[in-house]
């Protein structure tokens, strides 16, 4: 016979493929650990509720003693768009995997029905009691108090003091966290009125105030860079990112050579490195629905690239970010997509048109009028899509590239076609 833990495993395997049927992902024991990443940022972008990716992995493989906490199935309901677990159970019948009990002959003795009538009382005033519990709203924290201010108004690294107010509350844990990465959170105590935490990061984060593992608050963090941020991603510790002090501007071209990312102790050999640039301020601004962003990059397996040769666009908003990858031909597996909050992977849609030779210079424009969004590779359109969530303005531009790639231009134009930001690198 089949305990509450069987039947609930029944139900998380339904979830979990459930979730990777809408979001386009590979079966659940398949996914990859960007799209744990992916799914921990939408999940909490969506419900409010953050759920790290280790507890994705253990949900993934449905292999646990313990049923998972009630903030995590609610989690994972409310994102395929029910009221809750217990919503999603009910409206997801499954069939009783429990055998029924033969029935048993009644003795006629005169006091059996004051003996059952007892227990049947009590069992139905416990499950009366359960269901309305379930059905309570989550606890309303309004009146916290929660803001933000830099230590310094630009350039990285750069610590956010945060001021906050719990103390009329009575709770078992709470948190602030820098942005949707559920490893950069601190606790926090009743009685205290600040915390600080250090951005290595730039961006326009959304910083959470969290009681309960419930989202209470969410106020703006906006880190900006006076130019470029040139960055190498450390393989050891991709939280705290490596700064190129040295000028990667040359030959009308912005890069990382791999001698620069050897004389930060990087090996090569291992081919685990990124080099990134940012440009994250209020020059590079518009609507994040109603633009044209147009570069040229490309990522030279001679000049670095590692073996994929993959490269990300992306565009900061407010909300999110907009981005496409490319890479080469063989890799088109590995690629992603997101504009608006709508997610596309290379693992189960056709995004051949994205893997291109990357050993020469490609150019990219992006296009968006109205939440739709063409995309053109050289000049010729491959790609077309429509999305719901607005990103808000835009914040910021980024590149990432697998090795050592390179940008020629960047160049933001308004929904009226006038260019609003241009970089030449010169």
């Amino acid at each position: 016979m089949q305990n509450d833990t069987d039947r609930e495993k029944i139900y998380i395997e339904i979830i979990t493929q459930k979730i990777s049927d809408e979001f386009q992902l590979a079966v659940p024991g398949q996914w990859q650990q960007r799209d744990f990443e992916n799914l921990s940022f939408q999940i909490e972008e969506k419900t409010g509720i953050s759920l790290s990716v280790s507890t994705l992995k253990r949900i993934s493989k449905n292999q646990f003693q313990k049923i998972p906490q009630k903030n995590t199935l609610n989690a994972l309901a409310q994102f395929v768009g029910y009221k809750d677990w217990y919503d999603f159970k009910t409206n997801i019948p499954v069939d009783n995997p429990i055998p029924e009990k033969k029935k048993i002959p009644r003795r006629k003795f005169k006091w059996t029905k004051k003996i059952i009538y007892i227990p049947v009382a009590a069992i139905v005033l416990f499950f009366a009691i359960l269901l309305m519990l379930k059905s309570q709203p989550a606890q309303s924290y309004s009146e916290a108090k929660f803001s933000s201010r830099k230590n310094v108004s630009e350039g990285l690294p750069n610590t956010v003091i945060f001021d906050y107010d719990i103390s009329m509350y009575d709770f078992d844990s709470a948190f602030i966290q820098q942005s949707w990465d559920t490893r950069r959170r601190a606790e926090i105590k009743k009685n205290e009125k600040y915390s600080t935490s250090v951005y290595y990061y730039p961006g326009y984060h959304r910083a959470k105030l969290l009681i309960n593992d419930q989202l209470v608050k969410e106020i703006p963090v906006y880190i900006t860079t006076e130019g470029w941020l040139n960055v190498i991603q450390n393989p050891a510790n991709d939280i705290i990112p490596i700064y190129v002090k040295e000028n990667c501007i040359s030959n009308g071209q912005i890069y990382i050579s791999p001698e620069t990312v050897k004389n930060y102790n990087i090996d090569l050999s291992n081919n685990n490195h990124n080099t990134c640039f940012y440009y994250v301020n209020e020059n590079f601004s518009g609507d994040s629905d109603n633009f044209t962003f147009e570069t040229r990059l490309k990522n030279n397996l001679e000049e670095g690239a590692t073996v994929c040769q993959g490269c990300e666009v992306s565009i900061f908003g407010e909300y999110g970010r907009h981005f496409l990858q490319l890479c080469d031909p063989g890799c088109i597996g590995r690629l992603y997509l997101k504009f608006g909050n709508d997610y596309v992977s290379g693992q189960n849609n056709d995004l051949s048109a994205f893997g291109t030779d990357l050993n020469a210079w490609n150019d990219v424009k992006m296009e968006f009028r109205d939440k739709v969004v063409t995309i053109f590779l050289n000049g010729v359109e491959i790609y077309k899509t429509s999305y719901e969530a607005s990103n808000g303005k835009i914040k910021g531009v980024y590149y990432n590239f697998a090795g050592s790639g390179a940008i020629d231009y960047a160049r933001l134009y308004d929904d009226k076609k006038k260019l609003v930001f241009s970089e030449d690198f010169e």
